[in-house]
């Protein structure tokens, strides 16, 4: 009796971890999308921008993106479309910062923790700011 509840308080104390781990990505990923993203999509995500109106196509509505996917969130194209991986056609010739390059850019000074590389910053950056994008879907 005391092993299963010994185990209980464990798998507790890690989903209690895991879920203080999530939300500080999720903080984490708000402030990057207020530094870098809202300007276009808007502090909320909804595509309206103070700068929105000067694009020949308006920028996406990013609380929808689960529900214009069959209600699946598209992680993986999500973070393929920030890093700059990904062709997004409403910005033609790549309007849109690829941020992957802005953000190794950035972490190059930064990197000094040993054993991590500028790149694992930059993942780190990105997986933040999708894991917030996933989390303010409608």
């Amino acid at each position: 009796m005391t092993f299963k509840l010994k185990g209980y308080l464990a798998a507790g104390m890690l989903l209690a971890i895991a879920g203080t781990a999530q939300a500080q990505e999720t903080t984490f990923g708000k402030a990057s999308f207020d530094r870098n993203c809202a300007v276009c999509h808007g502090a909320n995500g909804a595509g309206d921008g103070i700068v929105a109106e000067l694009f020949e196509q308006r920028p996406r509505n990013l609380r929808s993106l689960a529900k214009d996917n069959n209600g699946v969130f598209p992680f993986s194209e999500v973070y393929q479309a920030i890093n700059g991986r990904r062709d997004i056609r409403g910005h033609g010739s790549s309007e849109m910062p690829i941020w992957g390059d802005l953000f190794s850019e950035e972490a190059l000074p930064m990197t000094f923790h040993p054993g991590v590389s500028a790149e694992e910053l930059v993942q780190g950056r990105i997986l933040s700011l999708v894991y917030y994008l996933q989390s303010i879907q409608e």
